[in-house]
């Protein structure tokens, strides 16, 4: 059962609101026959062992609370505060809305997640095949190369090749010819080159001769790999039109509005504190989440990143690490965030911090947004810098790995005892991990007289208990069922196995390289474009309500029997009884803050899919050089400003 946030949700939904619906009898019935088979088809996907009714149900109570909670949101402010009808409008606008987004959203979601599942596990589909070739190539039996990666593999595929060998004993399919033929139509709906590919691995049992079976598996695994290269090449192609909507619609035009905001005063719009932070706060911020969420759907997983697990010995004190890292960032927020009102509180020494517009350097609030960033910086870095290491580790262990595999091939095919091909291989990968790790294969051989599989994977003295690749650790226990054939063909079998890492590496490559110039774009935007741009358009605000605060003054002194008076004050008003200055900086700069983790996590999720640790890593390390950036740009664009005004 996948006990994930829906799931759970939907139950608590049964337990306390059942009452919303009346006869809850008569509701299930209704259920049944109102939802669609996709619909059914996506809970048993994703493994959500939940009714219809359930679904349903949590989609009204969602909806009823969201609702609720906006309009108690709503009277309170308009208990404390006066507000125009254009502010009045904005809010009922919003109270509408974002619950019918809630309603749509819950009542999709498992088909929604079931997409996003169904396009994230073709991911695994190169590995996977990967490992059934490689078994075929030692021991031409199809029941054994599938058991082999459904037990070596945690992937979502892994999990539906073990269902598949379930289905087998107990009778569902007759045999495994039947059993791979379902299979392979099954998944041939997601992925037409992973049906083919399934289909010639199936028929090389039938070749008479080894090495058109050889040529066969081989075929297959190209296949696969030519089919991943295609799917993500069109996919890059594809990304064009919508990153250029991202980059425009959801982010200039937003940001350039920033500047414009004061000036709608003179035609009579008045935009006050809660329309800028539940336009620039919420509602854009959502609205380029979900498109770029949107966006990401659409990407077909290629290469799983490596899983991670907090029991790794690197992360015993995680944590520990996770709550001291959290205290020592919210201290730290707390201190810069106050900061700029204690220097206030002080006298405002050599007039540094702003008291109104175009004064000073740095508004007030400005010391809030850098509190809030010291914040993520601190916890990101200090939470995820060991995840990032140990992922960074992993990774070049595999690609030393593949080198590593051929030159053990070439000299176990030598003839060599495995003693002397692993200490062989460790001179040559001398400086190395996967060189250290080989090296104590061979003193485990030679001194402790242990077996193969234990000199490498026994929990106490194993040469490999400290690599913690899935990649590695199949192919070695690939090499030490080959390694008891003769010498010739366990040396063949090996030197193919690496072979087939290199390929997949390659492809890697050639995937990373195909998407970097959307994830380059757009780590440019969140790192200098966005922020400097944001700038400009703040300092250019500040402007222009400075020069309607001076038109006000002037206009003030007019005779009061002149009509051009009463109009030019008016419109000199400005923004200054409507939003104050530092209200106004404090929502455009949280606003960067989120947009830059919308950004951040836009890029990340394109060059290497869903890994939470590299993206949290990736954060820690742009967020503060996007701010600062931010900054610079807002003081020097308001020393420049200063001679218009």
């Amino acid at each position: 059962m996948t006990d994930n946030w829906y799931s759970v949700s939907c139950r608590h939904s049964v337990q306390y609101f059942s009452w919303l619906v009346g006869d809850l009898e008569r509701f299930k019935k209704k259920s049944e026959t109102s939802v669609s088979q996709e619909f059914l088809d996506s809970l048993n996907f994703c493994g959500f062992e939940i009714e219809p009714y359930e679904s349903q149900l949590l989609a009204i109570s969602g909806t009823l609370l969201s609702f609720m909670l906006l309009f108690i949101m709503d009277v309170l402010l308009l208990q404390f505060m006066i507000f125009g009808s254009t502010t009045i409008a904005f809010m009922v606008l919003t109270t509408v809305l974002i619950p019918i987004f809630v309603l749509v959203y819950l009542s999709e979601y498992p088909k929604i997640h079931a997409r996003f599942m169904k396009i994230h596990s073709l991911g695994d589909i190169p590995e996977i095949l990967s490992y059934i070739v490689m078994s075929m190539k030692l021991v031409s039996n199809m029941e054994r190369a599938i058991s082999f990666a459904a037990n070596n593999s945690e992937r979502p595929l892994a999990r539906d090749l073990r269902k598949l060998i379930w289905d087998m004993h107990v009778r569902v399919y007759t045999g495994i010819d039947d059993a791979t033929i379902a299979f392979a139509n099954q998944w041939g709906k997601n992925s037409e080159y992973f049906k083919r590919a399934l289909h010639l691995v199936k028929s090389s049992t039938n070749e008479p001769d080894e090495a058109q079976r050889v040529i066969t598996l081989n075929k297959s695994l190209d296949i696969v790999l030519e089919g991943t290269r295609h799917m993500m090449v069109g996919f890059a192609a594809r990304l064009k039109t919508p990153t250029y909507i991202l980059y425009s619609i959801f982010i200039l035009i937003p940001l350039a509005l920033v500047a414009l905001l004061p000036a709608l005063t003179i035609v009579g719009v008045r935009i006050d504190a809660v329309i800028l932070i539940l336009l620039y706060d919420l509602i854009l911020p959502l609205a380029t989440f979900g498109y770029a969420e949107y966006i990401l759907l659409q990407r077909p997983a290629t290469f799983p990143p490596p899983r991670i697990s907090d029991s790794h010995p690197h992360l015993v004190n995680i944590k520990r690490t996770r709550r001291d890292t959290s205290i020592i960032a919210l201290v730290t927020a707390i201190i810069i965030g106050a900061s700029g009102y204690l220097w206030l509180a002080y006298g405002n020494p050599l007039g540094l911090v702003s008291t109104g517009a175009m004064t000073g350097y740095i508004p007030p609030s400005f010391t809030l947004i850098w509190g809030a960033t010291a914040f993520i910086t601190i916890y990101a870095i200090g939470v995820y810098t060991p995840y990032k290491s140990i992922r960074d580790d992993i990774k070049e262990i595999e690609y030393q790995f593949a080198d590593a595999l051929f030159v053990l091939g070439r000299r176990i095919s030598d003839g060599r005892s495995p003693e002397w091909a692993f200490m062989q291989t460790a001179q040559t990968m001398k400086g190395t991990r996967i060189g250290d790790a080989f090296q104590d294969v061979a003193n485990n051989l030679s001194l402790f007289r242990t077996t193969l599989v234990g000199a490498i994977f026994d929990s106490e003295y194993g040469a490999f208990r400290n690599i913690y690749s899935e990649r590695v650790h199949t192919t070695m226990r690939l090499f030490t069922q080959s390694v008891y054939k003769s010498h010739q063909s366990a040396g063949v079998a090996i030197v193919k196995l690496a072979d087939h890492l290199k390929e997949l590496q390659e492809v890697e490559e050639n995937i990373k390289g195909s998407l970097y110039d959307v994830t380059s774009t757009m780590k440019s935007t969140a790192t200098i474009f966005a922020p400097l741009i944001a700038g400009v358009t703040l300092a250019l605000s500040e402007v222009i309500q400075k020069i309607l605060q001076n038109i006000s003054i002037e206009t003030s002194r007019f005779p009061e029997g002149m009509g051009v008076a009463s109009i030019m004050s008016d419109v000199g008003g400005g923004m200054e009884q409507s939003i104050p200055p530092n209200v106004f900086i404090l929502a455009v700069g949280f606003y960067m803050i989120v947009l830059v983790i919308i950004l951040v996590r836009f890029a990340g999720g394109i060059e290497y899919g869903g890994d939470k640790a590299q993206f949290m890593y990736d954060l820690g390390q742009i967020l503060p050089v996007s701010i600062m950036v931010f900054t610079i740009s807002v003081v020097v664009s308001r020393a420049l400003f200063t001679a218009i005004v």
